[in-house]
C-alpha cells in the first residue's frame, strides 16, 4: 500500500487499512518487546473529512471517549486528570504522572516550552501564515519536537506534523506520523486531526478539503489481531455505505460551558441529577457533545438505559448509531 489511495469516508479507508496491515503485512517485529504486523510509509486520503467515525460495530469505538478527547484538545489542557476518567491509557503513560507529552492541544492551542521555548501558539501562527499568504507552504504545526527525544519516554508524541495548505479556495491538511497504531491511535487521530482541519477551515473562510495521512510505521499489536479477524470475517462485515457525514461546524466549540458540564456529570451520583444537568442555550452540535459527555457518567453508574436515551436524544444521526 505505498501509493496514496483514496476513499470519502474514514469507515471504508479503516477497513482497507485493517485488510492491508493484518493480511498483507511487510514485516514482522517486536519494538519493546510487543510484536506487530507493521508497513512502512502508508499513505492515504479521505476526500470528506466530515465523515469521520467508525462505524465498525466490533471495533467498538467510543463516541464518549472521543468528544471528551476533542474536548481535552481544544482546551488546550494537557493534565491527565480528568481525560482519565473516560481512558486509563493516559495515566498509565503519564511520565510525570500528571500531564501528558501527547496531549495535542496543549502543543497547538496554547504556548508549550517544548514548542519554539513557549514563544507563541502554533493555531495562531497558522492562521496567521495563511491570512498573509493564501499560497504558503509554511503552515506547519509541529508536535513531536527535538527535545522530545529526550525528555520522552513512556509518552513520546506519535505525531511528528500537521501542515495545511488552502488550494482552489479549500483547507487540505496533511499529517505526518511517525509511528501509528492502527487500533488504538489511528481510530482517534483521524476525527481529531479534521476536527481541527474544519475549524480551521472556519476560521479562514474557506472550504473543506481533503485529508492527507501518512505513517511512517503503521502497525496492529498481536493483542489485538482476534479483533482484526473479527472485523474482517465474512460475518462481522456489515458493508455499511450508507455513512453519517457530520454537519459543517459552525463555530469555535464552547469549551468552558462544555468543560463544566462534563465536571457537574461527574459529581452526578444519580439519574435525577443527571437529568437536572442544564444545556440551555448550545447549539445542536455541542448540545449533541454535552449529551454525550452525561452519557458516559450514566455508563459509569450503570443506568444503560439513560445512557441510550442521551445518545439517542442527540440531533446527528451518526452519534445514535451508537446508542445501545
Amino acid at each position: 500500500m505505498k501509493l496514496n489511495k483514496v476513499y470519502s469516508n474514514f469507515t471504508d479507508c479503516y477497513y482497507d487499512l485493517i485488510n492491508d496491515v493484518y493480511y498483507y503485512h511487510e514485516y514482522e517485529s517486536a519494538p519493546r518487546g510487543m510484536k506487530i504486523y507493521e508497513n512502512l510509509a502508508v499513505q492515504f486520503e479521505i476526500t470528506n473529512p466530515r465523515n469521520r467515525l467508525l462505524y465498525i460495530p466490533e471495533r467498538e469505538f467510543s463516541i464518549q471517549y472521543l468528544v471528551a478527547e476533542l474536548l481535552w484538545y481544544t482546551l488546550g489542557e494537557n493534565s491527565t486528570e480528568w481525560i482519565s476518567n473516560y481512558s486509563s491509557f493516559w495515566k498509565n503513560i503519564s511520565d510525570d504522572g500528571t500531564t501528558a507529552n501527547s496531549a495535542y492541544g496543549a502543543r497547538i492551542f496554547k504556548t508549550h516550552p517544548r514548542v519554539a521555548n513557549g514563544l507563541f501558539t502554533q493555531w495562531q501562527y497558522v492562521i496567521d501564515e495563511l491570512k498573509k499568504d493564501r499560497d504558503s507552504r509554511r503552515a506547519v504545526i509541529h508536535i513531536r519536537t527535538p527535545d522530545d527525544s529526550h525528555h520522552a519516554k513512556l509518552d513520546v508524541p506519535c505525531t511528528l506534523t500537521l501542515q495545511y495548505f488552502i488550494r482552489d479556495n479549500k483547507l487540505h491538511c496533511v499529517a505526518n506520523m511517525r509511528s501509528t497504531d492502527l487500533i488504538f491511535g489511528l481510530s482517534y487521530d483521524v476525527p481529531a486531526f479534521t476536527f481541527f482541519q474544519e475549524l480551521l477551515a472556519l476560521e479562514l473562510g474557506v472550504e473543506l478539503g481533503s485529508y492527507k495521512h501518512i505513517s511512517n510505521s503503521l502497525h496492529i499489536y498481536e493483542k489485538h489481531f482476534a479483533m482484526c479477524e473479527k472485523m474482517m470475517s465474512a460475518a462481522a462485515y456489515h458493508g455499511y455505505t450508507a455513512h453519517e457525514e457530520m454537519p459543517a461546524i459552525t463555530e469555535f466549540p464552547p469549551v468552558d460551558v462544555l468543560n463544566e458540564i462534563q465536571k457537574r456529570a461527574r459529581q452526578c451520583s444519580s439519574e435525577e441529577e443527571l437529568r437536572s444537568v442544564t444545556l440551555d442555550n448550545l447549539k445542536d452540535e455541542w448540545r449533541d457533545w454535552a449529551l454525550i459527555l452525561l452519557s458516559h457518567r450514566a455508563g459509569k453508574l450503570n443506568l444503560e438505559e439513560l445512557k441510550k436515551e442521551l445518545i439517542q436524544s442527540t440531533n446527528f444521526p451518526g452519534w445514535r448509531r451508537f446508542a445501545k
